[in-house]
């Protein structure tokens, strides 16, 4: 008998046969019928067995009755559980949880998942007992003076000493200073143990510099932990902090594993023992932890009751997790242009004592204590649910998007999971679609296109979230293969005042997806303004507080119900005007010829004050015109001076209106005198922009008579 051994506790017969022949090829089985006779071979073979299947429901003594007794005498801390129970039984779920279970397995019985999840769970309990016996030795070996891969005292001997050093009467003005690595857990999955081991080497020598030049105590605390007690000067930390991140820089390590500091200044008059006083600076180092705009924090009383305050929404939140209190909103995508449905975004929502609390409350705590990925399984859950409810109740489902964090991927077969919850629910893999950020195609790259290659072969589709808020490169995304751009406002920081700048960031990028085809979606539509500037783009798709707010699911259900509301015709690809219109300047519909004569009326101006000087002109297209005098850049007379005295008011009023009204432009009417005698021209404005005093437009000159 192999540590591999699986135990079947099941009084059906049938079930244990079924469950059997699934697993007779990868494990020894055994079989029992009663809880009684599971528990007799549970004791006698505890050594060999390496997981119980067991049914809740059986005569006699039950599957919980089991569980207990297993509590009770410490089995569980051997030998890991899986229960057997129907998917529609969520509280006796909910109990065998409680009382140990680890996994469960529903009926009707999937060959794969059944193999897999038994296999799974055997071996992550093996890994698991053999980290605990790691961490077991770790503990024995804390008597440890000095750590010998950093060569600093050692967790005890650290404290010890620095217990020493505060006894000293002539001390000056001290800091602790604790420290850490932000994200070092995904460390040594990004790169490897040996790389994660020459940080850690780096952070010990520097820090042994350090205590060398300017006196104090570095100390190793295990993990990525560090603690130094130094001379109360900021500066000395600061440059601390620079020196590690740089170093990350220059190995070409990705800078988001960055060394935080926490600082807690010692007040002698009140000075504790080391370890309180490594806790007060710990405190402080968790209020920039997944900050990227600081390094290196001072403690502030405030703190503890923040962090207090953070403690006690954590404990809630694992219990409205327990509880069942997280659920889904869905926000739908819009086309602009027809106000149709053509799907929806599921986003996390905690209702808790009657509050609906929006991510922002809960995520941060969530991701600083690791429950992230816990959340996002659930918020995908959700979404598969509420898609084969759709199904189920003769509604047209459209696809629901979910977001993917860059820890999802580190930390688990992201495709494999929703592969199996795919298989599990019976639904089209089409509906369901997953969203990556641009962080994690810039922080993982070739991970992130391996996930979309994956959902790919499964069937689903992927979108680019959040571009923009970064600094990728246009080309990443094409190189990562994408199905779906999506843009948010605020990156476009788009204004009524400054509508420019949006068209120049949105245009190049319209275009490049125009180019490969992808369709886009803007995020964060709240105004009729921001909408029209984005039709005019050429955007059709967005989502935002215009249209909807993220809704309950049963109001989505009831606004996709209605067939008039949806748009099941795919998403189009959508490209800017100005980029259509180049394509046509650019190809070969329109001869050299053409491009002359169409351009030949425009002509730049420049305007300082009220004088206005030709900037440019294509002079060859007014050559032996009555116009040629007045649109000659190199004529020492400006425009302004040929204006006719009972016109300059009118045409000083031309400007400011072009000005006013950036994409209508200003049109007039203005008689000039030239040499050749008066001559009335229509004149069309567009302001361009400003250089110093300087303004500078576009016009058209068109002669209507002379």
């Amino acid at each position: 008998m192999t540590d591999k051994s699986v135990l079947i506790i099941d009084d059906s017969p049938t079930n244990r046969k079924m469950l059997a022949d699934i697993l007779k090829d990868e494990v020894d089985v055994l079989e029992a019928d009663t809880g009684e006779k599971g528990l007799g071979l549970l004791k006698s073979h505890i050594g060999h067995i390496g997981i119980v299947l067991l049914d809740l429901i059986m005569p006699g003594m039950s599957g919980f009755d089991v569980l207990s007794e297993m509590k009770r005498e410490h089995m569980m801390d051997y030998v890991p559980v899986i229960m057997i129970s129907s998917a529609d039984e969520p509280g006796n779920i909910e109990k065998a949880f409680d009382l140990g279970a680890l996994d469960f397995i529903s009926r009707p019985y999937s060959e794969r998942i059944v193999r897999r999840r038994v296999l799974t769970t055997i071996s992550l309990f093996q890994k698991q007992a053999s980290i605990a016996s790691k961490i077991d030795r770790q503990y024995k070996a804390d008597d440890e003076l000095i750590d010998k891969r950093t060569g600093l005292p050692y967790k005890k001997n650290f404290f010890n000493q620095v217990d020493t050093a505060l006894r000293n009467p002539n001390l000056v003005p001290l800091y602790m200073v604790a420290m850490d690595i932000d994200h070092f857990k995904l460390f040594n999955s990004y790169y490897s143990w040996e790389r994660g081991d020459e940080y850690i080497k780096k952070i010990g020598s520097i820090l042994a510099s350090s205590t060398q030049r300017h006196g104090g105590v570095a100390g190793y605390l295990g993990g990525d932990d560090f603690a130094l007690l130094c001379p109360a000067r900021f500066d000395l930390v600061n440059s601390l902090s620079e020196q590690l991140n740089r170093y990350l820089t220059e190995n070409s390590f990705e800078p988001s594993f960055r060394t935080n500091f926490g600082i807690y200044s010692v007040d002698m008059a009140r000075a504790t023992d080391a370890k309180a006083l490594y806790d007060l600076a710990a405190i402080a180092l968790e209020t920039i932890r997944g900050d990227y705009t600081r390094t290196v924090t001072v403690y502030d009383p405030a703190m503890i009751q923040k962090e207090q305050d953070e403690y006690k929404r954590l404990l809630n939140i694992r219990s409205g997790i327990k509880n069942g209190e997280f659920t889904i909103y869905i926000q739908p995508k819009v086309d602009m242009n027809t106000g149709h449905i053509l799907g929806g975004e599921a986003l996390a929502r905690w209702i808790h004592d009657g509050t609906v609390y929006s991510p922002g409350l809960f995520v941060p705590v969530m991701e600083k204590n690791g429950l992230i990925s816990s959340l996002d399984k659930l918020i995908w859950d959700r979404s598969a649910r509420y898609i084969k409810k759709l199904i189920g109740e003769g509604i047209n489902p459209l696809p629901i998007s979910v977001n993917i964090s860059t820890t999802d991927i580190f930390t688990m077969d992201v495709p494999e999971f929703f592969s199996e919850l795919i298989r599990a629910y019976d639904i089209p893999p089409a509906l369901l679609e997953a969203e990556l950020s641009e962080s994690t195609f810039q922080k993982a790259p070739e991970r992130a296109a391996d996930v979309v290659s994956r959902f790919h072969d499964i069937g689903m589709s992927v979108s680019y979230d959040d571009f923009g808020s970064g600094y990728a490169p246009l080309s990443t995304i094409e190189s990562m293969d994408v199905d779906m751009l999506k843009i948010d406002t605020t990156f476009l920081r788009m204004s009524h005042e400054n509508p420019e700048r949006s068209r120049n960031i949105l245009e190049p990028v319209l275009a490049m997806a125009q180019q490969i085809q992808l369709p886009v979606i803007i995020e964060g539509v709240e105004t009729e303004g921001q909408a029209d500037f984005l039709k005019r783009m050429g955007c059709y798709y967005a989502q935002g507080y215009l249209f909807y707010t993220p809704m309950p699911t049963e109001r989505f259900t009831r606004l996709i119900s209605d067939p008039a509301m949806v748009e099941t015709e795919g998403l189009m690809i959508g490209a800017p005007q100005a980029y259509r219109v180049r394509q046509i300047l650019s190809s070969d519909y329109i001869s050299d010829d053409m491009v002359t004569n169409i351009f030949g009326s425009i002509v730049i101006l420049n305007r300082i004050g009220s004088i206005v000087h030709v900037g440019w002109s294509l002079l060859d297209h007014y050559r032996n015109s009555s116009l040629q005098e007045l649109v000659d850049k190199d004529n020492s007379t400006s425009m302004s001076d040929f204006v006719q005295d009972e016109d300059r008011e009118k045409f000083d009023r031309l400007f400011e209106s072009a000005v006013e009204n950036k994409d209508q432009g200003a049109k007039g009417t203005i008689t000039f005198v030239t040499s050749e005698g008066q001559i009335r021209v229509r004149i069309r404005l567009y302001y361009l922009r400003s250089n110093v005093n300087e303004q500078i437009f576009y016009s058209m000159l068109d002669q209507i008579d002379e």
